[in-house]
């Protein structure tokens, strides 16, 4: 059962509506394992790399919309 922990992340970040956590965690682990660097950074690229994806789906969904109104 090594797969449980994956399985319930994945869930739990679902759950959470966390997409680019789900799908960049285990890329951005093994980036910084090898470059030595610690549970916090980890953590902080991950949001950062989920902020910027926030930001550029609402600036897309805005431009979507202004598309619409034309």
């Amino acid at each position: 059962m090594t797969d449980t922990p994956q399985l319930l992340l994945a869930h739990h970040l679902k759950a959470l509506r966390l997409p680019t956590f789900l799908r960049e965690y285990d890329k951005v682990a093994k980036q910084c394992a090898a470059e030595g660097i610690d549970h916090s950074r980890y953590l902080l690229r991950l949001a950062e790399l989920e902020l910027i994806d926030r930001e550029r789906r609402m600036v897309e969904r805005r431009i979507h919309c202004l598309a619409g109104d034309l």
